[in-house]
């Protein structure tokens, strides 16, 4: 469970401080990928404890 939440974030985090760099925008966009990040993986951890306890 816990790679469902840490690689959504870890790879919004990339892939924002990329996006950052590229357009230096600042931090815009790493804190969009991280709070995209971490709402993928709260998702992605509700599905799996769904399932897993059904």
């Amino acid at each position: 469970m816990g790679f469902t939440v840490a690689i959504p974030i870890a790879l919004g985090a990339i892939l924002g401080n990329y996006l950052d760099g590229l357009l230096h925008t600042g931090p815009l966009f790493i804190l969009l990928g991280l709070l995209l990040g971490l709402i993928s993986g709260i998702y992605g951890a509700y599905r799996l404890y769904k399932s897993v306890f059904q």
